[in-house]
């Protein structure tokens, strides 16, 4: 359903009935990213799947958005649904939402799972996301013809054994308005919260893939220790860690949230 929030049409999943959780996607995602687990949880919780903007079926980004921004457009998703309270999952940039959500929402905010994210990005890396936000930008997404064979941020196993999982979340990535995708993008490379990730309070689980070809899993620690979080390293998972290995990350995830 479209809710109006900052002067912008955003999609919103929600399904369920039980304390409210909120799911953020990555970059180029949509709610799919989170199927398994909408399908999972929604017998327990209130899950609440957001489409940022710029992606799925949310209005396009027409100008420069940081990732302060989507955390506005979250925040007051969950005012206008009458969330007050609610445990946050967030999945590459959807962790970098959910760091500044936390920040500017400490009461809204009550448990944050961290999922294949960071504070940053490296100089290296930002310097070729914002060069693929401007080839993008320019002349679109390559067409990859649903071969998944030269990804490097799925895992051995997704790969070779259920390689569908990594063609559908491809497709989807390419299914984004170019010009939304590359907005997107910049935000995910200017996005630093080095300086105030110790302020977030509230309990955190962090959640990586060991194969994570696009955020390497020893950069999992750093993020653990810096946050005072426990840290889960799921075998058999690249980047997209829920939905390679979804029975481990929801075990992972219900296990935190139960304690």
């Amino acid at each position: 359903m479209l809710h109006e929030v900052n002067d912008t049409h955003i999609n919103v999943l929600d399904e369920g009935e039980g304390h409210p959780l909120v799911l953020l996607h990555g970059l180029g995602g949509c709610w799919r990213d989170w199927e398994p687990q909408l399908d999972a949880w929604r017998d327990r919780y209130r899950v609440i799947v957001i489409e940022h903007r710029g992606h799925g079926r949310s209005d396009r980004i027409t100008g420069p958005v940081t990732t302060e921004a989507f955390a506005a457009d979250a925040a007051a998703l969950c005012r206008d649904l009458g969330v007050e309270h609610a445990g946050v999952v967030g999945l590459s940039m959807g962790g970098m939402i959910a760091q500044k959500l936390a920040l500017a929402e400490p009461a809204l905010v009550e448990a944050l799972v961290l999922c294949d994210t960071g504070t940053h990005l490296g100089e290296r890396a930002s310097a070729w996301l914002r060069a693929e936000a401007g080839r993008v930008r320019a002349h679109g997404f390559p067409d990859a013809r649903g071969d998944v064979a030269g990804s490097t941020i799925w895992s051995r196993y997704t790969l070779a054994q259920q390689p569908e999982v990594a063609r559908g979340n491809i497709r989807e990535s390419q299914s984004t308005d170019p010009a939304s995708w590359a907005e997107a993008a910049l935000a995910v490379a200017a996005h630093d919260t080095r300086a105030d990730v110790a302020r977030i309070a509230c309990p955190t689980l962090v959640i990586w893939g060991d194969e994570d070809g696009a955020l390497p899993a020893k950069l999992a620690d750093p993020l653990a220790a810096a946050l005072g979080a426990a840290l889960v390293v799921i075998p058999d998972a690249g980047h997209v860690c829920n939905l390679e290995q979804p029975a481990a990350f929801n075990r992972a995830v219900e296990e935190f949230l139960n304690r």
